[in-house]
């Protein structure tokens, strides 16, 4: 399942969600895997505001926020084809370089299962597989602005470390139930839901026609 701290890592075309790519680096694509500590979000956020800050003079300013956007779709596309690369191999089962219709339908059976068996356990919202909400809908929503300007909290152009850190580390003790300095997945889970609960509710208002 595409969770909470995930969801918040992406960058969509002319936009960049700066600590959002610290998250996305921290937690896997996918999302997290175990238990985070808001330490080691904080040193990761930190590490990503340096890599950004190109000329280290402590703000990160819109041209630095586009170049990495720039760098992290070529890093993106680069892995999209490696994916595609990889499936191809995996059903091409006899290695002719050619997928035929028997290989094919092995592989979608085996997928199928896969879905059915991720939907058991709670991770899939939608019938046919593909990760609508978390990945289209929800992704959707959270690139819908310009991040930077959502960042730069006193316009002034310029994004500082404590503005960097300041939203994602107040999401992470947002989900931190028990304040205990450390994320679970029981509660990155829990976040994720209540998340999802308001942003269908919101979506589903503005698409609601006035009486």
């Amino acid at each position: 399942m595409i969770r909470k701290f995930a969801l918040l890592a992406t960058v969509a075309a002319g936009i960049v969600a700066l600590p959002a790519i610290a998250l996305a680096q921290h937690e896997g694509h996918d999302g997290p895997k175990g238990p985070t500590t808001r330490a080691e979000l904080q040193k990761t956020l930190e590490q990503k505001f340096a890599e950004i800050d190109a000329n280290k003079d402590g703000v990160i300013t819109k041209a630095e926020a586009d170049a990495q956007r720039e760098k992290m779709k070529k890093q993106w596309a680069e892995k999209r084809t490696e994916r595609r690369d990889e499936r191809f191999a995996a059903m091409d089962a006899n290695k002719d370089g050619q997928i035929s219709k028997a290989e094919f339908d092995a592989a979608h059976a085996a997928r199928s299962q896969k879905w059915a068996d991720a939907r058991k356990e709670g991770l899939r919202e939608d019938g046919d597989g593909d990760r609508k909400f978390g990945r289209h809908g929800m992704r959707g929503h959270m690139n819908g602005g310009d991040m930077f300007a959502r960042l730069d909290a006193n316009k002034d152009g310029k994004v500082t470390r404590a503005e960097f850190t300041a939203k994602p580390l107040a999401m992470f003790d947002r989900a931190d139930a028990n304040k205990d300095g450390t994320v679970t997945p029981e509660e990155r889970k829990a976040a994720w839901e209540k998340m999802r609960s308001e942003w269908k509710a919101k979506k589903g208002a503005t698409a609601k026609p006035a009486a």
